[in-house]
């Protein structure tokens, strides 16, 4: 029988690094086989939906996927269930990731489902997130961004700071993972500190050269219960 996940929002705080006083936390998505087995998704940006669902709505045609957890299968399916596209690891070894959009480009509206599996989870245990594609303005509108960026990191550290000025954190996530963002120094630290800290309870975030991520501090803690809809928290402003 296949298991859907338990997903619970959440959003995070880094503690000691200046501006970065708070921070969207990623998505928790959760199947249960016995005891219960959690992900945590880091990108794209998703919410939970219901009790077996997370979803998210993804600003750009070749979303990228990121989960702290180590994965033995992906699957790509229509939300119809047929197959797109699957890949599973060899025996006992996670999947390399994170995972660049592997299809062809996802077209505005379409939505597709992602069933991951984690590393030593029973056959038929796999957290669900649904994803779908923003509309037509908003992906043209990622896509013309990402292209003026070009290669040079402030650029696409200023964009980051822009969108979640706006509490657009799906589109700041966006950029931070983009497959033809530079492999700038700001750029990597985030990213590992984000990995670090997971969905809050990592260890705590290093110091380091923190970059200017000004937005981050204008959102506040939030834990939802998605089984009975309790929210504790104050709610995030915009679209985290």
């Amino acid at each position: 029988m296949l298991l859907k996940p338990l997903a619970a929002g959440l959003l995070w705080a880094l503690a000691g690094l200046g501006p970065w006083s708070a921070a969207p936390l990623p998505a928790r998505a959760a199947t249960r086989q016995g005891a219960p087995v959690v992900l945590c998704v880091l990108s794209p940006r998703v919410e939970p939906i219901d009790e077996a669902d997370a979803s998210g709505e993804v600003p750009t045609a070749f979303p990228t996927l990121l989960v702290v957890e180590p994965l033995q299968q992906v699957r790509v399916e229509t939300v119809q269930g047929r197959l797109l596209w699957r890949r599973q690891a060899a025996a006992g070894r996670p999947l390399p990731l994170p995972l660049h959009w592997p299809l062809p480009p996802l077209q505005p509206g379409q939505t597709v489902l992602l069933r991951l599996q984690p590393l030593g989870a029973a056959a038929d245990a796999f957290a669900h997130v649904r994803l779908r594609a923003a509309g037509p303005a908003r992906m043209a509108s990622t896509a013309s961004l990402m292209q003026t960026l070009g290669q040079r990191g402030e650029a696409w550290m200023a964009a980051i700071n822009r969108a979640l000025d706006k509490g657009d954190v799906p589109l700041a996530w966006a950029l931070l993972y983009a497959r033809q963002a530079p492999a700038d120094e700001p750029l990597l630290f985030l990213r590992r500190q984000v990995l670090q800290r997971g969905c809050g309870d990592g260890p705590p975030m290093s110091k380091g050269p923190t970059p200017a991520v000004s937005g981050l501090g204008e959102h506040k803690s939030s834990e939802i219960d998605v089984k009975t809809g309790w929210q504790n928290g104050d709610a995030m402003a915009g679209q985290a």
